[in-house]
């Protein structure tokens, strides 16, 4: 046993001996005279002396004067001995100014912070190159001796009058990339006259493009980058589909900071669309770059290249003035303007005074004034027919116009519209329609055809009928009736109110009698259990408790946390069950929790309480986000829900779809089992998890239906997933029930997420069944394509143009034609040509069982625009070398980038994004910038 000590004991000596040998190799060894050289500097600039001054003061220590013994040395001289400072902490990097920026904590007390340096694979410091500094950071640092293009490492001391601190860890810093401003400035677009001549396309004249762009940082300068823009076609007015278009090679051109290309001169005469902005900008020195795969929403520009915007262009563009703007009214009234009428006489002809209430759209210009338009008409024979089309004119009458009197030039002479109009020949107990149209430009007169065939062009004719009920005769004795009537109610109403006011008095004062006795019982049992509510929704606030410290969300009036249920809800009918409780998960449960600030205005308590008893009337549905309860008898304001674990549907289709690209382009084969366990089967998507998600979320969507609602914002980012393989529709706030009524539901604007919506909802802000039909189908092409943007290089504001003349999405990769072919049912133009729900649920169900395999693996096309638009992801997918093996890629272990906040993922029953504001009850929640800019014709994708 003593020898087996013995060696123990020589062993934890030598391990000692090489654990101070390393850490004397880590911990630059500083001569006496740099420490007291640098100690005589921070005293020096404690007096506000510059660097240079107090460098040149302190120059004697470096030669060993004025000291000539050791203990001199040690002192400084006239300094003292050193006492032990605390070592900078933090020291990063960071390249907010486009270089290199290297920052630490600071140190407190009048110190001078000393920086080493050496390039990254040197062995050791040389303690004669460093960087004295004051403040605790260098901005876009480049070490002396050594290029920009060399990794170096850093290491930062503290220095005082009296003291000196030991130095910091290394931070091993990288090249910087070069910066450039991705926003393009277009200098102008050229015609020359001279044949265009590719592999595969000719052309008679070339058109050249010429861009300016901003260097950021790049101290090598202009000549050593080569940029690299995104120039990219969005679509052209007069498309051949015969040929493609090979766009330009942009090159540095001989004036400074500009790039040039050239392309056929028949995408000026097409009126073609392009997206551009600075994508790349590499160092030929260093080999370091800097992509821009999501550029900021101002620097994504388009440009349509046309006769007019084509310097010495040997044509012209025809100039387009505004059309007639027709069928977009609102509250239609009539009054009667002749004198005596009889309206059982259907013969006879009357003159009415129309009214309305016109739609301003935003993105039209002024009216001038309106026409009318009207004749016999006939209903339709559904009810959605009527919602949208109003009623169907069969016979022409005539036209009527709101302005007395045009000017020479074609303008009303009035200076507003007068929203009226004076119809004659208008019989009653008979059917008419009447088209209001309001004119944009005198130039522009084209009125539609009120009786076309086509319900894709034919504007909407308001109904227009005189029953018996329009009371208009002017009787005189009726008039003094009404008046004698209206006196003698009014001296009743006044004793009423008298008495009322006596009465309520007594009331209030015996009322308050029993409220302070109230007072004085709940003062005794504050702390039982009973209810203060009948309601069974209302909880106890102590029977909840909310995470405030886990946010999941945050919108427009409120914010979402993370929170339990204690006991269970009693909501729901079946909620006493052992199946309810089980399907609800909702007896001591997470749960999802919105709260109302306190400080919310009376219009967000309203709101919020009309989105609170919607979600009671809905009842519970598996594929719904369910309410579990709700806290309303005092504030803050608040309504549970089931927490769904994965968030919504979109990024958990994007975050998964970025991963297979990742592991594409590394090479590694996830349709087949894993090797080595090298990848996370979780985040491998299949077609028939796809297809699983989509029946799922169209059981929802029928149900809804089938009770009435209109959801009004069908999108996967409206989508829960619970365990990986749970849908729920979230998100009701713009539910609105419409059976009541017409069987649509009409908004007034706000906000729109226009890639997901109908037509029909487009013009005429009208929304049903069917237009959440549609939407659907943008929601499947969102699930087929991982997380893709629909229309990807569509502006929102061409959509309307873009739609209505034919275009849809085309079938993405790994879309089997009977799926595309369902997305295309919900697309059709006449709304009551698309499926109902519970039809779209049997297809997907069929298509599903047709699957028999679970490992269906997806390939993705990196090439896709859908697929290349970046989702604001924050993490990347990384593969460590690990004796020539790879190691497994965990979703868990992905980096974070430094522009990431931390911010908790979304629970989209409530939007986290800030841009939503409810204009009013009516408004339709606008979708995120990032999604409608999508059009990035990258070869490396970024889902």
């Amino acid at each position: 046993m003593d020898w087996l000590l013995s060696a123990f004991l020589v062993l934890s000596a030598s391990l000692d001996v090489v654990k101070a040998q390393n850490l004397a190799l880590e911990q630059p060894q500083l001569s006496p005279e740099l420490v007291c050289g640098f100690r005589c500097m921070a005293k020096c600039l404690s007096s506000n002396s510059s660097i240079e001054f107090c460098r040149q003061t302190c120059l004697p220590y470096s030669f060993k004067s004025p000291c000539t013994t050791d203990s001199c040395r040690a002192n400084c001289d006239d300094l003292g001995p050193p006492r032990t400072l605390a070592s900078p902490p933090n020291l990063r990097s960071s390249k907010q100014s486009g270089g290199n920026d290297l920052l630490w904590d600071p140190v407190s007390g009048d110190v001078v912070y000393v920086l080493l340096y050496k390039i990254a694979s040197a062995v050791g410091y040389d303690t004669n190159d460093f960087i004295v500094s004051r403040q605790p950071k260098l901005t876009n640092f480049v070490p002396p001796k050594l290029s920009i293009c060399n990794a170096f490492d850093a290491r930062v001391s503290a220095f005082s009058a009296d003291g000196a601190a030991p130095f910091s860890s290394v931070l091993r810093v990288s090249p910087p990339s070069p910066q450039v401003n991705p926003k393009l400035s277009l200098l102008d677009t050229e015609y020359l006259n001279r044949p265009f001549v590719s592999d595969f396309y000719e052309a008679n004249g070339t058109l050249r493009v010429n861009f300016h762009y901003d260097i950021i940082y790049w101290p090598p300068g202009e000549k050593d980058l080569e940029v690299t823009p995104l120039f990219h076609l969005i679509a052209c007015a007069k498309p051949d589909l015969s040929q493609g278009y090979p766009l330009p090679e942009f090159m540095q051109s001989g004036q400074p900071q500009t790039l040039s290309g050239e392309m056929g001169a028949d995408l000026m005469y097409r009126e073609c669309r392009f997206v551009y902005y600075l994508q790349s900008a590499r160092s030929r020195m260093c080999g370091t770059s800097s992509e821009m795969h999501s550029p900021p929403p101002d620097a994504l520009q388009t440009m349509t290249i046309k006769c007019d915007s084509v310097r010495n262009a040997p044509c012209t563009t025809p100039v387009v003035y505004a059309h007639p703007a027709c069928g977009q009214v609102d509250g239609l009234n009539y009054a009667i303007l002749n004198e005596n009428y009889d309206l059982d006489d259907v013969n006879q002809n009357l003159t009415l005074n129309v009214s309305f209430n016109p739609m301003q759209r935003a993105n039209e210009g002024p009216t001038l004034y309106y026409v009318g338009i009207y004749g016999d008409a006939l209903n339709y024979k559904t009810q959605e027919e009527e919602t949208f089309l109003g009623v169907n004119i069969t016979r022409l009458i005539g036209s009527v116009s709101s302005c007395l009197a045009l000017d020479r030039n074609g303008f009303c002479e009035m200076n507003t519209p007068n929203n009226s109009l004076v119809v004659s020949g208008i019989q009653p107990k008979h059917l008419y329609g009447i088209t209001v149209c309001a004119v944009k430009d005198p130039r522009n007169l084209t009125f539609p055809d009120v009786m076309s065939q086509s319900r894709a062009i034919k504007p909407k004719a308001n109904r227009l009928m005189i029953m018996k009920k329009e009371v208009g005769k002017n009787h005189a004795g009726m008039i003094v009736g009404i008046v004698l009537g209206s006196l003698a109610a009014l001296a009743s109403l006044v004793v009423a109110v008298l008495f009322y006011l006596k009465r309520k008095h007594r009331k209030q004062e015996k009322l308050y009698k029993l409220k302070i006795a109230q007072i004085e019982r709940e003062k005794q049992n504050r702390y039982t259990d009973f209810p203060k509510k009948h309601d069974i929704w209302e909880i106890e606030r102590r029977n909840l408790i909310i995470h405030n410290d886990k946010k999941l969300g945050s919108g427009a009036f409120g914010a979402v946390y993370l929170g339990k249920l204690i006991g269970k809800s009693l909501g729901h009918k079946d909620a006493n069950s052992p199946l309810g409780i089980n399907l609800m998960r909702a007896e001591n449960c997470q749960v999802a929790i919105k709260m109302l600030p306190e400080y919310a205005d009376d219009m967000s308590k309203s709101e919020f309480l009309m989105e609170i008893s919607l979600m009671k009337s809905l009842g519970y549905h598996e594929r719904l986000v369910n309410m579990l309860a709700c806290i309303t008898d005092s504030e803050p304001l608040c309504l549970v829900v089931e927490y769904c674990s994965d968030g919504d549907l979109l990024q958990f289709l994007r975050e998964r779809c970025k991963y297979m690209m990742k592991l594409d382009e590394l090479g590694i084969n996830y349709h087949e089992a894993p090797e080595d366990d090298n990848f996370d089967l979780d985040m491998i998507v299949t077609l028939k998890q796809l297809l699983q998600f989509a029946v799922q979320i169209s059981y929802g969507l029928e149900y809804l239906s089938q009770k009435g609602f209109v959801h009004r914002d069908v999108a996967a980012r409206n989508v829960l997933v619970h365990d990986g393989n749970i849908c729920k529709i979230g998100d009701f706030g713009l539910c609105r029930y419409i059976y009541g009524d017409t069987g649509q539901y009409k908004s007034k604007g706000g906000r729109l997420p226009l890639k997901w919506m109908s037509p029909e909802s487009i013009r005429n802000y009208e929304f049903s069944i069917k237009s959440d039909v549609w939407s659907f189908g943008i929601l499947l092409f969102e699930i087929i394509t991982l997380g893709g943007s629909p229309y990807p290089g569509i502006a929102p504001e061409d959509m309307l143009t873009f739609l209505e003349n034919g275009g849809r999405i085309e079938q993405p990769d790994n879309c089997p034609q009977n799926f595309y072919s369902l997305m295309e049912e919900c697309w059709q133009g006449i709304p009551e040509e698309r499926p109902e729900f519970s039809d779209i649920r049997q297809k997907l169900a069929s298509q599903l069982e047709e699957i028999t395999e679970d490992y269906s693996y997806l390939k993705l096309d990196a090439a896709k625009d859908y697929y290349n638009v970046q989702y604001d992801d924050h993490k990347d997918v990384v593969i460590v070398p690990e004796s020539g093996k790879m190691t497994r890629i965990s979703r868990d272990s992905l980096p974070v980038d430094d522009s990431f906040d931390g911010s908790e993922k979304s629970h989209s029953t409530w939007k986290s994004r800030e841009d939503v504001r409810h204009l009013d009850d009516v408004d339709v929640i606008s979708i995120d910038a990032r999604s409608l800019n999508g059009t990035y014709n990258t070869q490396k994708a970024s889902c």
